[in-house]
């Protein structure tokens, strides 16, 4: 009787959902492609210095803010940096958010669609020359939408003149990335520049 009560016992708890208030940060943002779009962001200057600063965010059903955050290299090494979190109030997204990642430049709002192509087609781009994503994108990604659901990167142009070009940023290792250039896009079918005065935006806790 004791073990039977017991059963019926954990069945019931695995059955009851979790309050929303009592998820930690990082559940309510494996949900978040359920959320209504908040606001896409990035950079003015993206296109000119192919680096650009993106964010993604969405409303929680509660009325704060979840966000991911990506430093995208659309020239050569795609997804250079990326952080999420959740459980922020609106003015605390704008001022510890939006405000601290773009400090040269005020951002533009973009569409859902253009916000996408950029991270998603960085990615796959980077990935022909053996450069994959930053590892926090395995939990960032669920801010976005589903990559199958994006069409063509119609309105982003990677690479620079048809060839990757590497940019060496101060935490850039310039030896193993040009050995990989070498390797997977061929010597002379790559560009490489030594200086790179892109400034690394805030990445916030």
């Amino acid at each position: 009787m004791k073990k039977r009560h017991k059963d019926r016992v954990r069945r019931k708890t695995r059955l009851e959902p979790i309050p929303y208030s009592a998820m930690n940060a990082k559940r309510k943002i494996q949900l978040a492609r359920q959320y209504p779009l908040h606001e896409c962001l990035v950079n003015p200057s993206w296109k000119d210095k192919g680096l650009a600063t993106v964010v993604v965010s969405r409303r929680q059903p509660d009325g704060n803010v979840l966000f991911g955050l990506y430093l995208v290299d659309i020239l050569c090494l795609g997804l250079k940096n990326t952080v999420c979190n959740a459980d922020f109030s609106v003015s605390r997204y704008d001022t510890d958010v939006v405000r601290r990642a773009y400090t040269d430049e005020k951002p533009l709002s973009c569409s859902r669609e253009l916000a996408h192509q950029i991270i998603y087609g960085a990615i796959r781009y980077a990935r022909q020359f053996g450069f994959q994503p930053q590892k926090d994108f395995e939990l960032s990604r669920y801010i976005l939408d589903d990559a199958d659901s994006i069409g063509p990167e119609t309105n982003v142009e990677f690479g620079r003149d048809s060839k990757p070009l590497f940019i060496a940023g101060p935490d850039d290792n310039v030896p193993r990335i040009l050995r990989q250039l070498e390797a997977t896009a061929g010597r002379g079918r790559f560009l490489y520049m030594y200086e790179s005065d892109y400034p690394a935006p805030h990445l916030p806790d």
